[in-house]
């Protein structure tokens, strides 16, 4: 980054009519909103895991995202009837992900489905029946403490989508000249600004600082820059959200998040979200 203010080619100035360094202030804007994302990812990931977080703020990002560029930036949209498609497309392929395993357990077979939800009672039929009241007061507390994890994780997973859907649209409020690799600077600034604020905020409420893993995600960032000019806000951020498909896999095959018939229809619904992200590619193609 030292080297950048030397480089004209990376940061895009014009010779004659900009400074050699642009440095756009909106770019701060959007490494705020990107350092917010991540942070809410990780809250969300230890109550509904990796692959389910995934693809709820994939879809929210996705809804986002499309939001801001057809209705706000009037990005144009050749084929509205393909474009149509390709959101119920993306949407059912997030919602199959995002529930696959429950989708698998709904078409089991009833017995399977019944014995593998119903509540842990081993007592005998004369078993003491203050024994079995208090196992079936124990099932439900931890039930209702599933459903406040889920809600919870759901409530964090849908604050990603809002922050990422809208992370990079103040790149579209910034001259040509300054968007691209050129809006790179600016966006590092503004996150490395609010990180250390939102840390010592955890560290305040936890007692410990979350990791960042810069070095993970610095490389997708950087690919998300470069994509959006070339291919408008609208169609270049809900393609991005393929990477909830990575993520499934990463929940099957590391983490064990899903297994049995829930990995069939994974898969059948990662083919339906890649359909839709290759359908609304080409709704901005004019054919």
């Amino acid at each position: 980054m030292a080297f950048l203010p030397f480089n004209r080619s990376l940061t895009g100035a014009d010779q004659d009519n900009t400074p050699p360094f642009p440095f756009p202030p909106l770019g701060m804007v959007a490494g705020c909103l990107f350092v917010l994302s991540v942070t809410f990812s990780f809250a969300a990931i230890p109550y509904i895991g990796l692959a389910m977080a995934q693809g709820v703020w994939g879809g929210s990002a996705i809804l986002v995202a499309w939001i801001w560029g057809v209705a706000v930036f009037g990005n144009t949209i050749h084929s509205p009837g393909l474009a149509a498609a390709a959101i119920i497309l993306l949407t059912s392929g997030v919602i199959g992900i995002a529930f696959c395993q429950n989708i698998a357990d709904y078409f089991s077979p009833y017995q399977e489905f019944k014995e593998k939800h119903a509540a842990p009672l081993r007592g005998s039929a004369d078993e003491d029946e203050e024994a079995k009241s208090l196992a079936e007061k124990d099932y439900e507390q931890k039930s209702n403490t599933k459903k406040m994890e889920w809600l919870t994780g759901m409530g964090f997973a849908a604050a990603v989508g809002l922050a990422g859907g809208s992370t990079l649209v103040p790149l579209n409020y910034v001259p040509k000249n300054e968007s691209g690799l050129a809006f790179l600077p600016a966006f590092g600034v503004g996150a490395i600004i609010f990180s250390p604020l939102l840390c010592a905020g955890w560290f305040l409420y936890e007692g410990q600082i979350p990791p960042l893993h810069f070095k993970e995600t610095f490389w997708a960032g950087v690919c998300q820059i470069i994509a959006i000019p070339a291919l408008s806000y609208s169609v270049a951020y809900p393609i991005l959200q393929c990477a909830l498909f990575v993520a499934g896999l990463w929940g099957i095959f590391v983490f064990k998040e899903i297994r049995d018939r829930a990995v069939l229809v994974f898969f059948i619904s990662g083919a339906v979200l890649l359909s839709g992200a290759t359908c609304l590619a080409l709704s901005a193609i004019n054919l």
